[in-house]
């Protein structure tokens, strides 16, 4: 029998591991839901469960119990409550029987109408309200018991407390449990029932001991590597990480246990849903027992929404899943590198990807979108340089040949250490060589001629990111120029950015997804330069936790401590913003998931810092649902790179790209 390994977890006080057996591991619990001699259940234990009028033991409960609704944080069971209002009934509902409070609704209570209707009469203040509508969640690794409504109910502050008091007078945990404040909808309604004992969603987030980021399975190598060892360390796409911090980058790797809780969107879970590789944090991974036995062994990974399972494979099977997964075939980039000439936004579009590459050409559209008479906020004095000037550089100065010997050669795909020796050789010779002097003049012109701006970003821009299974995010670098800094001028910062598209992570993605390395071409966006921040963020179009319920996903932090690639110990706001309402400027509903760890406690945008970016996502998402010819309106999504720039809080976009 295969030794195997599952994370199953209990309720818990403290969030330390208490104990190991020896095929399971479990975390510690106050009282195991199993254990029912404090508790008298009116349930038999063999009946199957629809719904209960009160919850006397856990054992009902764990009976009831399904995945939340809207899995924001991990290891959360979830039962549905239905509070009906005209005859003061409590249901205690089975999440796995009935999916939605609709369904219960319809079948059991006799509700009329259709879904659509149920969603516009229960969820707001119509005169039709029949039910209060609430989840009750149990967060496993601290034990705490919540009553949660959705965050963009428009449920009464008496609807609120009649349904809390009602929750707690018929459930063993009714003593113990809290109002989980959702919302900014919900924080309102709070201070108007302080009889009610609330908690913030941050809260909650602190004490989880597993996170669940990409919920993919894999089979590779176990390795086990301290976040600090990684750069230098040989790790192949058959290999499964296990390291004691989160790292700012990661190779390609069949999956990721970090130690460390991230954000989605950071830039380790980007790269990992990119991949389709499973992402997780474990707290005490690290000091494992159970892990350290399969260290160096064959394992299958699999992440799921509250678990894990790791386990030692056999080759077969793991050789059958990757022949089934990894890509075979090569990838041709189309390239348009014969026309020279700098340009404009306004001469360029998303069309314009094969010319300038993917930045610039997204950014141009950016340039076009406008809601009334203002046009979307971007850095100022954009403007292009396309790939015909990499390819003279590469050509003019001999470049090319060593290039094309290096990439026939078969040792720097086998050997990690030949390929990271020849990578560097071949940026050192980009970046030493001499560019074209007249192109230098033009593109010095170019700025100087614009006004204002001396100092300007040279963005990355290739053919190699953004095109269809190939996101390419944080693989190339951009530099600062200055006009006025020879230290920094813009000849170096061009050349920076070119030698850039051939920096090793650059390339194993690259041939990890088997595009063909001679058809990459780097071309530049350039615009002015922020020397400071308030806050710098990202944003998602969708809500990446739950598809079907509309919202955005936002990640924000202050000044310019990165989103993407945060120092150890940090945490940004964490929210989702949601869409399905009608007037969601008007009258918003923000979910906060985590706030800032960096900013005294309080929230890094205001309510109406949030509301103006998403009026600006949404203008985005359906300008390129447009562009893209995207085929699925339900699946489509833009990634959104915002900032606040110092003094006066200004929003800029920076960037948006398919997701």
């Amino acid at each position: 029998m295969l030794q195997l390994y599952k994370a199953i977890f209990l309720k818990k006080e403290s969030s330390l591991l208490c104990g190991l057996l020896v095929l399971f591991l479990s975390l510690c619990s106050r009282k195991p839901p199993d254990i029912t001699d404090e508790y008298t259940c009116n349930w038999n234990g063999t009946d199957s469960l629809q719904y209960l009028y009160t919850i006397a033991c856990p054992q009902e409960y764990k009976e009831l119990a399904g995945s939340p609704f809207m899995p924001t944080l991990s290891n959360v069971s979830s039962i549905k409550v239905v509070y009906e209002i005209a005859t003061k009934r409590l249901f205690f509902v089975s999440s796995a029987v009935y999916a939605l409070h609709f369904n219960f609704c319809q079948e059991v209570l006799g509700y009329p109408r259709n879904h659509g209707d149920f969603n516009r009469e229960q969820y707001t203040d119509s005169p039709d309200r029949l039910y209060w509508l609430a989840s009750v969640n149990h967060y496993k690794s601290s034990g705490i018991y919540t009553l949660e409504f959705i965050p963009d109910d428009r449920v009464s502050a008496q609807g609120v407390a009649t349904t809390f008091f009602a929750v707690r007078d018929s459930a063993f945990f009714g003593d113990e449990m809290l109002l989980s404040l959702v919302s900014s909808r919900f924080e309102a309604i709070a201070d108007s029932i302080p009889q009610v004992p609330v908690i913030h969603k941050d809260q909650l987030y602190s004490d989880q001991v597993y996170q669940a980021l990409n919920t993919e399975k894999a089979y590779g190598w176990l390795k086990k590597i301290s976040v600090g060892d990684i750069p230098a360390s040989h790790l192949t796409r058959h290999d499964i990480l296990v390291t004691d911090g989160l790292p700012l980058d990661i190779p390609v790797v069949a999956g990721i246990i970090t130690t460390e809780f991230q954000t989605p969107l950071s830039h380790i879970n980007v790269l990992s849903h990119n991949r389709g590789t499973p992402n997780m944090a474990f707290k005490t991974a690290w000091t494992d027992k159970a892990i350290d036995t399969l260290a160096g062994k064959l394992v299958f990974l699999e992440v799921l929404a509250d678990s894990f399972t790791l386990r030692e494979a056999d080759i077969s099977e793991a050789q059958s899943f990757w022949e089934s997964r990894e890509t075979h075939l090569p990838v041709t980039l189309e390239c348009h590198d014969d026309t020279s000439g700098l340009f404009g936004m306004e001469n360029l579009s998303h069309s314009s990807l094969h010319l300038v590459g993917a930045k610039a050409a997204n950014f141009a559209e950016l340039c076009k979108i406008r809601l009334g008479n203002q046009y979307l906020p971007v850095p100022e004095n954009a403007f292009a340089i396309p790939f015909y000037y990499y390819r003279h550089h590469i050509e003019s100065n001999g470049i090319d040949a060593y290039m094309d010997s290096l990439l026939s050669d078969s040792l720097i795909y086998s050997d990690y250490q030949y390929r990271t020796e020849k990578l560097s050789r071949l940026r050192k010779k980009i970046i030493s060589a001499p560019l074209d002097a007249d192109f230098v003049a033009a593109v010095e012109q170019r700025i100087d001629s614009m006004g204002t701006y001396r100092k300007m970003r040279f963005r990355s821009s290739t053919n190699a990111e953004d095109v269809e299974g190939f996101n390419g995010a944080g693989l190339y670098d951009s530099y600062t120029g200055d006009l006025d800094d020879t230290n920094k001028g813009v000849a170096g910062a061009i050349r920076k950015v070119y030698a850039s598209l051939w920096t090793q992570r650059g390339f194993d993605e690259r041939e990890y997804f088997r595009i063909d390395q001679r058809s990459v071409a780097m071309g530049i966006l350039v615009h002015r330069s922020f020397p400071d921040e308030e806050v710098n963020g990202v944003a998602i179009t969708q809500n990446i936790y739950r598809p079907e319920i509309s919202a955005y996903t936002i990640n924000a932090q202050v000044d310019e401590i990165s989103v993407v690639q945060p120092p150890a110990g940090t945490i940004c706001d964490q929210l989702l913003f949601y869409t399905y309402s009608g007037n969601m400027f008007e009258n918003p509903s923000i979910e906060y998931i985590t706030v800032s760890n960096q900013n005294g406690g309080a929230r890094v945008m205001s309510e109406g810092e949030v509301v103006e970016l998403a009026r600006w996502l949404n203008a985005i998402h359906n300008r390129f649902y447009l562009v893209t010819s995207a085929t699925s309106r339900s699946t489509f999504a833009m990634d959104v790179e915002f900032k606040l720039d110092k003094g006066d809080r200004k929003l800029y976009i920076k960037q948006a790209r398919p997701y």
